[in-house]
């Protein structure tokens, strides 16, 4: 499938000259892809989305020519086995930092509270390890699209940043 679909066309001439300077271009597979997407945007600042394998094994490529990576673990997680993303999140931030790039890390952060008002100890782990690995964003999705706290799922993270942050 292209890079850009006629719908993400539309979207991206819709913004265009409205002062929207950023682009989070969804399943990346090669730099070609940022490079035809920041052309079609008009240069935003264009965040690459790490969600596949085919991303994983061009991961130097995109990293040089994205402005910024998002690591999608859930999409991730159908692409390769559940029990490496975590390896994976540690290497893409590695490598993405060396290049002085930034690595915003989204989905299952505190998924728990889809349904509950506390996350669980797992998740307060899972996102201060990211934190400390050197994320420069935490993306929640579910938590406050259709969860039922979403108010708490932010205070939460924030928390939870703040602390790691000290």
């Amino acid at each position: 499938l292209p890079s850009l679909s006629p719908k993400d066309r539309a979207a991206i001439a819709l913004v265009r000259g409205e002062g929207v300077g950023h682009l989070a271009l969804s399943f990346v597979r090669s730099a070609d892809d940022i490079r035809r997407a920041r052309e079609e945007s008009g240069g935003m600042r264009t965040i690459a989305k790490i969600e596949c394998t085919d991303a994983l094994a061009r991961l130097a490529e995109i990293i040089e020519e994205a402005d910024a990576l998002l690591i999608d673990r859930g999409d991730l997680s159908k692409e390769i086995p559940i029990e490496r993303v975590p390896f994976v999140q540690k290497a893409i931030i590695a490598s993405a930092r060396s290049r002085g790039k930034e690595v915003y890390v989204a989905t299952n952060l505190l998924e728990s509270m889809v349904g509950r008002k506390e996350p669980t100890r797992a998740e307060v782990h899972d996102i201060v390890s990211t934190i400390l690995d050197g994320a420069a964003g935490l993306a929640l999705a579910s938590e406050t699209a259709i969860g039922k706290h979403p108010i708490e799922a932010i205070n939460v993270l924030n928390k939870i940043i703040r602390h790691t942050r000290e």
